[in-house]
């Protein structure tokens, strides 16, 4: 009867340690997660050439108006004047060149 009391406290005892493996086992866990996110003093990012030109026109780009107001006003007036004029086989080299370019890209997908 003495060993059942003792193999009581016992099982007891090895359930308590088993529950504190458990929970420094999940703080690690949780650690390890921490540091994942957090990163090192070691991470470095760099860009590429091409990255850079990228960035580069986008700024330049984004200082630009979106409508250059001097060209339609010029248009404009030239309409309203009655000698704006197309040049038809210009605009029809154009329009061509614009399907070939569509042409080009569906053929690629």
């Amino acid at each position: 009867m003495i060993n059942e009391i003792k193999g009581s406290s016992n099982h007891s005892a090895l359930s308590g340690l088993a529950n504190q493996q458990q929970a420094d086992q999940i703080k690690d866990q949780a650690n390890a997660a921490g540091n994942k996110t957090q990163g090192s003093a070691e991470d470095s990012v760099s860009l590429t050439d091409q990255a850079e030109k990228l960035r580069a026109l986008e700024t330049s780009i984004k200082d630009q108006p979106v409508v250059d107001t001097k060209r339609v006003e010029s248009i404009r007036s030239a309409i309203l004047d009655g000698t704006y004029t197309v040049d038809a086989a210009k605009t029809a080299e154009k329009m061509a060149n614009f399907e070939s370019l569509l042409d080009s890209k569906v053929g690629e997908e």
